[in-house]
């Protein structure tokens, strides 16, 4: 694609073309990588096709470009073209910061693409250090990782001293953690995390933390403004994800387990779901430990020969077959059911745990709750050989079975613990499809007491 963009009068014509081709086939890259929107990368084309012109296109002409908007378009009542403008001049000046020489820029105001000379070519006399950049995605959540599974393995590592000089842990013989404990390379803990999106006020400073489940990533955010102009001032992308703290002690407390029960006495690596690569889920053994609604938004549908699905709600899941709803209810709601004032105040919960089989011989396993006393009471649950072996003689030694238990509280503590349903899945065929929590938004800390 050629061009006659703005660029510094001492380049040769061809050595002008060459850099913007350059500039603009890394930026693009970048885009694609990151898993933006969709929009920013044709809205970007678009700009570096009419860079050309020697006028810049009007916003309307953008709208019905990019947008397929008519021209009855008012672009003075939605900001569509505007906030996406707003947002990939972001990326390219983080794609620019620190880099040397001409640079592809959008000036502020203006809708079109220019290659302006790098900060060295100009005559300033002192050079001002452009401003911090905000850590690269990936960058981000590798510090995040690493601090994260650091922590982990200090906590898990008191255990491990004993373990070493014992024999593998009697669990590597039960149907849940045997394909665990045999495969030649070790699993990984893959624990949920939510994607947080930061609201502003009417003054532009933030005022709040929101999650939305249909918004679990950069691009999901491009996607849901592209459908909602009105919110492009009110919501921002600030790479914020969060691990919920009953999550994290899940994984802490299975860390040493599979240590334990395994021969080489290996120690797994732990990782957020939505940085789980996909080489992870289709060749090695997967250990996910999430809330049950956020089980059907990774990358591999791992719900998708389960006979449970996520219902409408947070606090709810569905079993496929007999259309039953459970729902999670706290001790003070059940309290308050005027039509059964006698009843003990109990809160009620669900547990999840399954082992589906993976597409190269690998296993994926879920160790799951709808709320912090189902997810917790699972996590005991597989550490005791003597309860998976009863859900071994329930599903009758199937590899691949799900179970789903009632979890019982007084006073905030576990009272009991029924098993429900347990069943072995078929392997062969499409399973039911997954269904996705419907879109709303949900407090900053959540009534279940995540954080």
């Amino acid at each position: 694609m050629r061009s006659n963009l703005t660029v510094p009068t001492d380049q040769p014509g061809d050595e002008k073309e060459a850099l913007i081709a350059a500039e603009a086939s890394q930026f693009r890259a970048v885009l694609l990588g990151e898993n933006r929107s969709v929009i920013l990368t044709q809205l970007f084309d678009y700009l570096l096709e009419r860079s050309a012109d020697r006028r810049a296109p009007k916003e309307i002409e953008i709208a019905m470009a990019v947008f397929g908007k008519s021209a009855a378009f008012d672009t003075s009542q939605d900001s569509m073209v505007r906030g996406h403008m707003s947002r990939l001049r972001q990326r390219l000046d983080h794609f620019n910061t620190g880099k040397s020489g001409p640079r592809l820029q959008i000036p502020k105001g203006e809708y079109r693409l220019i290659l302006a000379p790098g900060p060295e070519d100009t005559e300033e006399e002192e050079a001002v250090p452009p401003p911090e950049p905000p850590p690269a995605r990936s960058a981000a959540w590798r510090r995040l990782a690493v601090m994260f599974a650091a922590s982990v393995l200090g906590w898990a590592a008191f255990f491990l001293f004993e373990q070493l000089d014992r024999g593998p842990s009697p669990l590597w013989q039960t149907a849940f953690w045997r394909p665990v404990a045999v495969h030649k390379r070790l699993p990984v803990i893959a624990v949920g995390d939510f994607y947080v999106v930061v609201e502003s006020g009417p003054d532009g400073k933030p005022r709040r933390l929101i999650m939305n489940p249909l918004i679990q990533s950069g691009r999901d955010l491009d996607n849901y403004l592209t459908l909602h102009p009105d919110d492009f001032s009110k919501l921002h992308d600030r790479d914020i994800h969060r691990v919920p703290a009953r999550v994290a002690t899940g994984a802490a407390a299975i860390l040493p387990l599979i240590s334990a029960m395994r021969a080489d006495h290996g120690i797994p690596d732990i990782t957020p779901v939505s940085q789980l690569s996909q080489d992870a889920i289709d060749s090695g053994n997967v250990i996910f430990i999430d809330y049950f609604a956020q089980l059907g938004t990774p990358r591999s549908p791992i719900l998708q020969m389960s006979g449970f699905v996520p219902s409408q709600n947070f606090d709810e899941m569905r079993d496929i077959a007999s259309g039953k709803v459970f729902t999670a209810r706290s001790e003070s709601a059940q309290n308050s059911d005027a039509t059964h004032p006698a009843a003990p105040a109990y809160g009620y919960d669900y547990g999840y745990v399954a082992s589906y089989p993976g597409p190269s011989g690998n296993q994926i396993l879920v160790i799951s709750g709808i709320e912090d006393a189902g997810l917790s009471r699972m996590v005991k649950l597989v550490s005791d050989k003597r309860e998976l072996d009863l859900l071994a003689r329930q599903t009758h030694g199937a590899a691949a079975f799900e179970a789903l238990y009632q979890v019982r509280t007084v006073g905030g503590l576990i009272f009991d613990t029924s098993l429900l349903i347990a069943r072995p899945l078929k392997t062969e065929g499409q399973g039911p499809p997954v269904v996705r929590a419907r879109n709303h938004y949900l407090p900053m800390f959540p009534k279940s007491g995540r954080n």
